[in-house]
C-alpha cells in the first residue's frame, strides 16, 4: 500500500517531488515501512525533527519527520499527532513557497496525508478518529481554497463523509456547509432529505432550524415545484399545520380548488385558529359561496389569535361577502370595522366607494341626485390615496372614470348645487347612505 501512495505522489507531482522527498536520503517511497527501528533511532529522529518544526524550520524538519512517519508513526505516544504534524509541515513550506507549482504540490501533498494518516495508523494498530481527519481536511481545503480552487467540490463531500461517520455528533456548520454544496449543484432532492434529517438531529438548535426553514422557502420558487413539495412533505408529516397552511394557500393562489377545500376541511379539525377559519372563508369567497364564507370568518374574529393584522383582513373580507350578498350597508359596516383595526387602510375606503358606485346601478335612473352620489364615492377615493399611497394609482383610476358621471352645469342650475356647497346622500335608495359629501365642478 505504501509504494502505491508513493506512486500517486509521484503521479501527482513529478518534478515536485524532489524538493519534498529528494532532500531525505531514502528510497522514494512517501511513507513506506522499514525494518524494526531501534527505540534510539526512533527517538534522535523524533527530537530532531521537532527541534526544527516548533521552530518553523519546516524544510530541515520534513526528512526527519517523513523517517517517523516511515518508521514510527505513532511514536512516542501511539497517536496521530505526527501525522497533523506532517500537515502543518507541508502548509508552511506552501507558504514559504516563492512559486505556485510548489506551493500547490506541497499543499496537495498535504491532502494526500489527510486520505492515508488513518489507514497507515490502523494498519500500525494505532487507533484514529476518522471523523476528525474528515473534519480536518474539509477544513484544510476550505482554508486554502485560493490555490486548490478547482478542489473546492470536494469540501461538500468530504463533510458528508464526516456526517455519515459522525451523524448528530457533527457540529451543524458542518452540515449546512453540505446543504449548501447540495443547492449549489441543484441537488434539491438530496437537500430536502438531509434537511429532514437534520431537523430531528438539531431540534433544539434555534439558528439551525431557522436556517433549514429559510433554505427550504427558497429552494422551490415557482408554485408548481412549491406545491409538489409541500405535498411530499405533508404525505411525510401529516400533522403538520405549518405545511399544511402553506400547501392550502398555495391551492387558492393556484386555483386548485377541489384540492384546496379538501385541504381546507382537514386543516380545520388541525387547527382551530384564526388563520385557519380565514383562509376556508377565503376559499368560499372565491367560489361566490359568500353565506358559507360569513360563517367561516365569524369563527375567525372570535379565536384568540385574532390579531389586528388578521382581524382587519377578516373585516374586510366579510364586507366584500356582504356585498356579493346585497347588503350594502352592512358591508360599509364592515369595511369600516376594518378602518376601526387600520386607518391607513386604503382598499376599504376604496370598497366603501364601490358600495355607493354599485348602489347608483342598483337604485338610480341617473337622475342628478343619482349622479350626485359620484360626488361621494370620488370622496372615498380621494380619502384612499391620502391614507394610503400603495392604492394611490387604482384610487385615481376610479377618479377619472367617475368624475365624467358627475351633475352637469344644467343639473347644477335647475337644482340650484351651488359648487363647494354641502349636500347631504340621505333619500329614496339611498337612505342607509346618509353621508353628506361637496357638490363638485362638473368635468364638461
Amino acid at each position: 500500500m505504501m509504494k502505491a501512495i508513493s506512486t500517486h505522489i509521484s503521479d501527482l507531482f513529478g518534478a515536485a517531488l524532489l524538493i519534498l522527498f529528494g532532500m531525505t536520503g531514502m528510497a522514494q517511497t512517501a511513507f513506506a515501512q522499514a525494518e524494526e527501528a531501534s527505540d534510539q533511532e526512533k527517538a534522535v529522529h523524533y527530537s530532531l525533527y521537532f527541534e526544527d518544526f516548533k521552530n518553523e524550520n519546516y524544510s530541515s524538519a520534513l526528512p526527519n519527520l517523513k523517517w517517523i512517519i516511515e518508521n514510527a508513526p505513532g511514536y512516542p505516544r501511539n497517536d496521530d499527532r505526527n501525522f497533523e504534524r506532517l500537515v502543518e509541515t507541508y502548509a508552511g513550506l506552501a507558504a514559504q513557497a516563492e512559486d505556485d507549482a510548489t506551493k500547490r504540490a506541497y499543499l496537495d501533498s498535504a491532502l494526500v496525508v489527510f486520505d492515508e494518516a488513518v489507514p497507515t495508523l490502523k494498519e500500525h494498530g494505532i487507533e484514529a478518529n476518522e471523523l476528525q481527519w474528515k473534519i480536518r481536511k474539509g477544513r484544510f481545503l476550505q482554508e486554502h481554497s485560493p490555490v486548490l480552487s478547482d478542489r473546492i467540490g470536494e469540501v461538500s463531500e468530504t463533510y458528508l463523509e464526516a456526517y455519515e461517520l459522525g451523524g448528530c455528533e457533527l457540529d451543524p456548520y458542518y452540515v449546512r456547509v453540505i446543504i449548501d454544496g447540495y443547492v449549489r449543484s441543484g441537488a434539491k432532492q438530496d437537500a430536502v432529505e438531509l434537511m429532514d434529517e437534520a431537523e430531528s438531529c438539531y431540534s433544539e438548535n434555534a439558528e439551525m432550524m431557522q436556517y433549514i426553514t429559510e433554505v427550504r422557502n427558497t429552494l422551490f420558487r415557482s408554485p408548481e415545484e412549491r406545491m409538489a413539495f409541500l405535498e411530499d412533505r405533508l404525505a411525510k408529516t401529516p400533522d403538520d399545520v405549518g405545511i399544511a397552511s402553506e400547501l392550502f394557500a398555495i391551492y387558492l393562489r393556484a386555483g386548485e380548488r377541489a384540492k384546496a377545500a379538501e385541504l381546507g376541511e382537514r386543516l380545520a379539525t388541525m387547527e382551530k385558529s384564526a388563520k385557519t377559519y380565514r383562509m376556508l372563508g377565503q376559499l368560499h369567497l372565491q367560489d361566490g359561496e359568500a353565506e358559507r364564507a360569513l360563517e367561516y370568518y365569524e369563527q375567525a374574529l372570535a379565536m384568540p389569535d385574532a390579531d389586528n393584522t388578521v382581524a382587519r383582513d377578516i373585516h374586510f373580507n366579510m364586507g366584500i361577502a356582504l356585498q356579493q350578498m346585497g347588503r350594502l350597508s352592512n358591508a360599509r359596516a364592515s369595511f369600516r370595522k376594518a378602518l376601526e383595526v387600520d386607518p391607513n387602510f386604503g382598499n376599504a375606503y376604496i370598497a366603501i366607494g364601490d358600495l355607493y358606485v354599485t348602489a347608483v346601478s342598483q337604485c338610480g335612473s341617473f337622475e342628478p341626485e343619482d349622479r350626485a352620489v359620484y360626488w361621494l364615492a370620488v370622496d372615498m377615493y380621494e380619502r384612499a390615496k391620502a391614507v394610503d399611497p400603495s392604492v394611490a394609482s387604482q384610487a385615481n383610476q376610479k377618479i377619472a372614470t367617475y368624475r365624467g358621471s358627475f351633475p352637469t352645469n344644467e343639473n347644477l342650475f335647475f337644482k340650484n348645487w351651488k359648487v363647494g356647497d354641502s349636500y347631504r346622500i340621505d333619500y329614496g335608495c339611498y337612505s342607509w347612505i346618509a353621508q353628506s359629501t361637496t357638490v363638485r365642478q362638473p368635468t364638461s
